[in-house]
């Protein structure tokens, strides 16, 4: 518990002390209005909660100038269509991306289309030039760093890989005390032009664990979310894992997958083996859980599935939630029973 109360007074006061705008406070609750209001197939409302976002802010996520854009499609906005796009050519998404995502097939065939083409280049074009290349590769090299012992053998270069991670916390803690937290603006969102959910410099924050932790990037993160350079969610999926302590229930929504399923037939969990599960908690602690949640960018735990079960299914939108859901393979009965344990299938 106190672990607890140091992180949630640590993100309140951060939060009260800030002078930039505050996207926990203006932009967050209106593009979670606009992800429930997506899971319902409402897209007017969606829409129109993503423009109060967007208004609220100096720069949005590209994820959502994406949805936004696929919301104006569907109801039958080319103009706003075309105006989000060219918000997400300008966080460096390549125009193939665009192209093959299926609620952009049909308006290929609008008049206005070929212009649009040369319109999203030059934008892409313009924000290839403008981003921080030195500290992309920075942030490159850290991540080789990382993984160079680890694919050669990780338990041969144990020992090493205990001083690599030490001197990649140092090198991460001096970019963001001189850069800023990475965002989008900065160094890109995507990979060869195709879009990213999470970072590969987030696998290195997450080598940063209790038992083998040389900073503590917990500050880090929550500014970041407050600047508007990472998401509440994304956020707290790494803090549960530097921490130790999954306090805002990002992990919550898991599946057990087993190749012995003859042998666990019978068992009181068994029909929930190979489905998605979330682990029922007290009345009491979920609307604690909750109003912390909201109060910090996020949404309420029933919500929180919506969207999950949602982006696992469906495909149309860039929704990161499916990014959140652990998937673990267990073939022994006695681990499956306790990890099944006050679960409920999602559904």
């Amino acid at each position: 518990m106190r672990l607890f109360f140091v992180l949630v007074v640590g993100f309140a006061s951060l939060l009260a002390s800030a002078q930039e705008i505050n996207y926990v406070k203006v932009y967050y609750p209106h593009i979670n209005k606009a992800e429930l209001a997506v899971v319902e197939g409402k897209y007017k409302d969606a829409f129109e909660n993503y423009e109060k976002a967007f208004a609220a802010v100096p720069r949005a996520f590209m994820k959502d100038y994406f949805n936004a854009a696929v919301c104006a499609t569907y109801l039958g906005d080319a103009t706003n269509t075309y105006k989000y796009l060219l918000e997400v050519a300008g966080k460096g998404i390549s125009l193939d991306f665009i192209k093959d995502e299926t609620a952009f097939i049909g308006i290929q065939q609008d008049q206005n289309w070929r212009n649009f083409e040369k319109e999203y280049l030059a934008k892409k074009r313009e924000f290839d030039q403008k981003i921080n290349k030195g500290l992309k590769d920075k942030l490159t090299k850290i991540v080789e760093r990382d993984q160079w012992f680890r694919v050669r053998g990780a338990e041969a270069f144990a020992d090493t890989i205990v001083k690599v991670d030490r001197q990649n916390a140092t090198e991460l803690d001096y970019i963001f005390d001189r850069y800023g937290f990475p965002g989008e603006d900065q160094i890109g969102c995507g990979d060869g032009g195709m879009p990213i959910i999470q970072y590969p410099f987030y696998t290195v924050i997450r080598r940063q664990t209790p038992e083998n932790q040389t900073i503590n990037f917990s500050n880090y993160l929550m500014t970041a979310v407050r600047n508007g350079r990472m998401t509440p969610h994304s956020a707290t999926h790494i803090m549960a894992t530097i921490n130790g302590n999954d306090v805002f229930f990002a992990r919550h929504v898991f599946k057990i997958m087993t190749d012995e399923s003859l042998s666990m037939q019978g068992k009181p969990f068994a029909a929930k083996l190979n489905k998605w599960v979330f682990r029922q908690i007290d009345g009491a602690d979920e609307q604690r859980i909750n109003e912390m949640r909201l109060q910090n960018g996020m949404e309420t735990l029933a919500e929180y599935r919506k969207k999950i079960i949602f982006a696992l299914n469906d495909n149309r939108f860039l929704f990161p939630y499916r990014s959140y859901v652990g998937i673990w393979s267990v073939n022994n009965p006695n681990i499956a029973s306790d990890y099944l344990e006050g679960t409920v299938v999602l559904e």
